[in-house]
């Protein structure tokens, strides 16, 4: 894979925009670089933030498993200058843990490919999720009128704004700052997660909040973690004329360009260290490009291991020394930064699941 990435021509993420090296005590100016680029070009700027995060309802939604498992419907109210806004989610825990881990996630509805309901043993294992969906915080559709963008972009949204992977990410980051205020949670090891947009969404949440420990990108594949220089599948061209509301108006500018981008997904995973970070990826989700989801997990580990974490561990047994291409069933999870390879096409299926809780209980603190 080291031999693959010489011919793509990255940006190299251990070089400080002057062309200075990258060290240990340069390295959050680095980072703030790094993060100063990815609003510019692809996310858009931060919105601001709620002065309160204030939970206005909490009602018992139904129990499962034998009342093993609860299933509770809460409502926070987002308090701005601007006004008001109420942001419902549903939060799933074990009724006989103390402290779960929550993994947060977002996705349309539990019966379409981005969301599956986890499976049980997810809650049998001491782990909670908080799922919210993207339609109650902004519509997957053109325009900001309607929902939370209309308390934040009272005047109308500029080009250079918050688009929507920016703004549902905040919003997960705020069900983080729920369970503070509520307790009861093993906070420190707070997981997000999402799977194709709500993959990308995931990292746009992660990347502006250290908070989160463990991040669990599943398929996200273009503007996630795949490279994009010489990739398979769908390109900036293919997605940006799809969700153009996903991004800020520059990263359309890179349609047909991707070798002219100052970025690439490398620039993602290493902005995340030193914290942890699990991409898995489907053999035949080709528009996605697995492969180049692991290239990210490679170019990224040097920001990691000069952070003193391990970053990618992947030598892979077979006689030819370095890596090779995973294969259904490889899970490697040695370092800080895991891959993980699954069958089957594009979606989140309980194996995702299963890796997380798996990747997540051998990296918690």
């Amino acid at each position: 894979m080291k031999q693959v990435l010489k011919y793509l021509n990255l940006p190299n993420v251990m070089q400080m925009a002057d062309g200075s090296p990258v060290t240990r005590e340069n390295w959050a100016a680095r980072r703030e670089e790094i993060l100063s680029l990815l609003k510019s070009e692809m996310l858009g700027q931060l919105p601001p933030d709620p002065m309160e995060i204030v939970e206005v309802s909490r009602e018992m939604q139904g129990t499962r498993a034998d009342g093993a498992i609860i299933v509770e419907a809460i409502t926070l109210e987002l308090r701005y200058e601007t006004g008001s806004f109420r942001m419902p989610f549903t939060l799933t825990r074990p009724a006989d843990c103390e402290n779960p881990i929550c993994i947060i996630t977002i996705g349309m509805a539990y019966d379409e490919r981005y969301l599956a309901m986890p499976p049980v043993e997810v809650f049998r294992r001491g782990f909670a999720v908080a799922h919210l969906w993207c339609a109650d915080i902004s519509p997957d559709g053109p325009g900001y009128e309607k929902g939370l963008p209309a308390i934040l972009f009272p005047e109308g949204r500029k080009p250079t704004d918050a688009a929507k992977l920016m703004i549902w990410g905040r919003c997960m980051t705020y069900v983080r700052t729920y369970l503070e205020q509520r307790g009861g949670f093993d906070l420190p090891n707070t997981v997000i997660a999402g799977c194709s947009r709500f993959g990308k969404t995931a990292l746009a949440g992660a990347l502006f909040d250290e908070r989160i420990r463990h991040i669990a990108s599943v398929c996200s594949g273009t503007a996630g973690t795949a490279i994009l220089r010489g990739k398979v599948g769908e390109t900036v061209e293919n997605i940006y004329n799809y969700a153009p509301f996903w991004f800020c108006e520059k990263f359309g500018e890179y349609a047909g360009r991707e070798d002219d981008l100052p970025f690439d997904a490398h620039y993602i995973v290493a902005a995340l260290a030193p914290r942890n970070v699990l991409i898995t990826g489907a053999i035949e989700d080709f528009w996605c490009d697995p492969y180049w989801e692991l290239l990210a997990c490679v170019a990224g580990s040097p920001a990691h291991e000069l952070l003193g974490k391990p970053g990618f561990l992947y030598e892979g047994p077979h006689p030819v020394p370095g890596y090779r291409y995973p294969i259904p069933g490889d899970f490697f999870h040695e370092g800080n930064i895991a891959y993980a390879m699954r069958a089957g096409g594009h979606g989140f299926f309980p194996d995702d699941w299963m890796r997380i809780v798996e990747f997540v209980e051998g990296k918690k603190i």
